[in-house]
Formats: structure tokens, C-alpha cells, sequence
């Protein structure tokens, strides 16, 4: 994923974008944004991540994108390239800059995490607008790119259980840690809905606190446990 957009294609990190796409500006305006950081936050952990298998799926990132980047672009009507945004927006600058500061494994931690998060919302973008888009061209190729979405997805996960993200420790007093607290904009049905894409079941008892994570009760490979989740859809487990 290069720093120009009308390469754009994957989802990523989206710190504050809603990824429901309801039109083709809405779908190429926000794959485009959240492709682009997707490509600079790998460029990163090219260079900083201390995990070799962790650098193996940024290349990949940046190999995948650019191919599909080509894709995308010839799938561009006129007027759909109009809708290509020029740069990154505010949110994801900061989230980007956020990241770079981070060294050893909280960088390692923190990448995992962004992407984990983008990879989830780049599915549901890519799978809404492939089966409801108005533009032919773009939801062939919105279908076309979502399974490789779903490898990247999958991918992902495998990085985040080996970096123990998946199910963290509580800490003293019996808080989860891992969880970023501010303004949670998830309703009951979005973080329910992201607790089970995450693998979990029987979700109950889900009430967001005054720290604006949603916590409730969940059961994964046989087991219940307390569940956490914040607002960039971290999901922490004990």
C-alpha cells in the first residue's frame, strides 16, 4: 500500500471511520484512506519489529496490496476516481505517528493489534459492498479481493494468539489490561457482533463502564470467562 491512494485498496487500522459503506464514494473513499495507512504502518514494522514471522506478514501486507492496488485502480470509473482522497485523514496521522514512538514488542504489540482491528472491518466493508455495491466494477472487484481479506484476517489472529493479545491477564484489582479507554462509539449489537467474529460464544451480560469498554461474559474453546472490548476493538480475555 503506497502513499498514493489511487493505489488504494485494503482496510486497516481505522481509529475513529465508520466502515459501513452504503455507495461507491463512500466504499473508495474509505479503502482508499485505510489502505494507504495500512501500507505506512507495514512500511514500519519493516523496520522496527523485532518478530521475524511479524515482518513476514508486513511484507506480505505491502506485496498483496500493491498487486491489488493495480486492480483497483483500473476498476476506477471517472467518476469514481474522483472520490480517491489525496492523503491520510487527521485520525489515522495520529494512530500513525502513535505507532511509530513505540519500539521492541509494545511495537510488535501495537502493529498486531492496529491490523487485527483493520482486518475485521475490512471484511464487513468489502463483503457489504460486494454483495450490495452500484458500481459493477467495483463489486467484482470488492468479491474478488475479499477472500484474500479473509487469509489476512485469519493471519492475523494466528499473530495476535502468539503475541498473547488474544486473552490477556487481568491486572491487580482485576482489570483487564490491553484495553484502551476513551469514547466508545460499539453498540450492544457491534460488540457483541466483534466478540463473535473473534471466535467467542454465548455472549451475555454486555454493559459498557465508565471507561467506555464493553464488558460481559463469553465462552471460547470450552471455557467462560470475562470479556473486554474498547472502542479501536481490542478484546481482551480472562
Amino acid at each position: 500500500m503506497l502513499r498514493t491512494l489511487t493505489a488504494a485498496v485494503f482496510i486497516t487500522a481505522l481509529p475513529t471511520l465508520a466502515l459501513a459503506a452504503t455507495s461507491t464514494p463512500d466504499f473508495v473513499s474509505k479503502a482508499s484512506i485505510s489502505n494507504l495507512y495500512e501500507i505506512e504502518t507495514s512500511k514500519l514494522a519493516l523496520k522496527s519489529a523485532t518478530r521475524d514471522d511479524v515482518k513476514a506478514f508486513a511484507q506480505q501486507m505491502i506485496d498483496d496490496h500493491t498487486k491489488a492496488a493495480s486492480e483497483m485502480k483500473a476498476a476506477l470509473s471517472g467518476a469514481s476516481a474522483q472520490d480517491v482522497p489525496q492523503g491520510l485523514d487527521d485520525s489515522h496521522k495520529a494512530a500513525l505517528d502513535a505507532l511509530g514512538k513505540k519500539t521492541g514488542a509494545a511495537f510488535d504489540g501495537g502493529y498486531i493489534a492496529e491490523q487485527k482491528t483493520a482486518h475485521d472491518d475490512a471484511v464487513t466493508l468489502f463483503s457489504d459492498y460486494s454483495k450490495g455495491g452500484d458500481d459493477p466494477k467495483l463489486k467484482d472487484f470488492a468479491a474478488k479481493t475479499l477472500p484474500t481479506l479473509v487469509a489476512h484476517q485469519q493471519h492475523v489472529q494466528q499473530l495476535a494468539v502468539s503475541d498473547g493479545s488474544m486473552a490477556q491477564t487481568p491486572a491487580a484489582g482485576g482489570q483487564n489490561t490491553g484495553l484502551v479507554e476513551g469514547a466508545n462509539s460499539f453498540t450492544e449489537a457491534q460488540a457483541r457482533e466483534r466478540l463473535v467474529k473473534a471466535g467467542y460464544s454465548n455472549v451475555e451480560g454486555l454493559a459498557k463502564d465508565d471507561k467506555g469498554i464493553w464488558r460481559g461474559k463469553a465462552s471460547k474453546d470450552g471455557r467462560s470467562m470475562t470479556v473486554g472490548l474498547d472502542f479501536k476493538g481490542n478484546i481482551t480475555a480472562n
